[in-house]
């Protein structure tokens, strides 16, 4: 039984919850979009506002609660609404994966032209297939290159971007995320 009940208050302590506070579908949605709400942009303020608050909540899962005017209570809204938000967070968190594989494939491709130049260099000074000035020359090339090519990818293999990184993560949170909606009586404006 106590070992259950450990179990039950670390769930709860891996959950987070996120509420915010709307007084419109405008506050979540670009109010400058006029498309019907399943096709709106998802509001910059709304992300922002997401942002900052998973800072301070990063560990554990994501529970987000809107808090509405009851004047805007329709379950079909809600649907449309999480919909909305999962599709425009699963756009983003797959932009972020892409822009992390492209750094890590840039990051290989320096990595193998270091690599290649350096074993070039290698293998025409042991063979000694050119003149001892060409190989000079080609050394003073070369050598730079290589050395830069091979730092600069395991950079970028094993150091890639760590705010592209949170990104990812942020938004992989917040595609996983429940969303939940409490409507507030009174607050209709």
């Amino acid at each position: 039984m106590d070992d259950s009940k450990k179990r039950i208050e670390q769930r709860v302590q891996d959950l987070r919850e996120i509420g915010i506070v709307i007084d419109t579908w405008d506050d979540i949605f670009s109010d400058f979009d006029p498309r019907p709400l399943g096709e709106r942009i998802v509001s910059g303020d709304f992300v922002d506002e997401l942002k900052k608050r998973y800072k301070e909540t990063q560990s554990g899962e994501l529970i987000i609660t809107i808090y509405a005017p009851s004047s805007l209570k329709d379950e079909e809204s809600e649907k449309i609404v999480t919909s909305r938000l999962k599709k425009y967070f699963r756009h983003k968190f797959l932009q972020k994966k892409k822009i992390v594989s492209i750094i890590r494939v840039r990051g290989l491709i320096f990595f193998i032209i270091g690599i290649c130049s350096l074993s070039f260099l290698t293998l025409v000074t042991y063979f000694k297939f050119l003149p001892e000035l060409s190989i000079q020359i080609l050394s003073i090339i070369f050598m730079p290159l290589g050395w830069f090519g091979i730092w600069e990818g395991l950079l970028k293999l094993v150091d890639t971007s760590p705010i592209v990184i949170r990104d990812e993560k942020l938004f992989e949170k917040l595609l996983k995320s429940t969303y939940h909606f409490k409507y507030i009586e009174g607050n209709e404006k």
